[in-house]
């Protein structure tokens, strides 16, 4: 049933709280940051970045779809949600959250992060020391992302509460 339209009590996450649903994302989080740091001790060029593209993009579509704001549960959303939905993302700013995310806009997001994953990057081929601090800064990296994306979506998700629990101009 893929054309079938949600009803609005679904976009509450299946009764779950959003500090619930928040909780299960930021775990999903630190798991992924532990696949990421053990990638950056890899010693073959170009794997930790891989690993990093595919984790961060998962990553990202599981908490979108974890709090009801991927592309697709978006479209299934009745007309006025959707609205609430769609006018929630743009006040609040969203980068990732009602967005398809790929591997290299996740990459982009994260170089964005600045010097401290570059020089990651290139700690990695000091002995030993250099690889725990690129793991280290892998995992700080993309618990920084993943939990900036976490408190995206609960700002949209409480954004959206607030729009449709506003009384309409009918």
């Amino acid at each position: 049933m893929p054309d079938e339209k949600v009803p609005a009590e679904a976009f509450d996450a299946a009764g779950e709280s959003l500090e619930a649903v928040a909780r299960e994302a930021r775990a999903l989080v630190r798991r992924r940051a532990a696949i990421s740091a053990a990638a950056a001790v890899i010693p073959m060029p170009g794997v930790d970045i891989a690993v990093d593209a595919a984790t961060f993009a998962d990553m990202l579509m599981r908490i979108n779809r974890a709090f009801a704001l991927s592309p697709e549960q978006i479209e299934r959303l009745h007309t006025e949600e959707r609205i609430a939905v769609l006018s929630a993302l743009s006040q609040v700013g969203a980068v990732f959250a009602g967005r398809y995310v790929t591997s290299a806009a996740a990459l982009v997001a994260i170089k964005q992060l600045g010097s401290r994953w570059l020089a990651g990057r290139a700690a990695k081929w000091l002995p030993i020391a250099g690889q725990g601090a690129a793991a280290a800064l892998s995992w700080w990296a993309v618990t920084n992302l993943g939990d900036s994306h976490i408190e995206e979506c609960m700002r949209v998700r409480e954004r959206v509460r607030a729009l449709l629990a506003a009384p309409s101009a009918d």
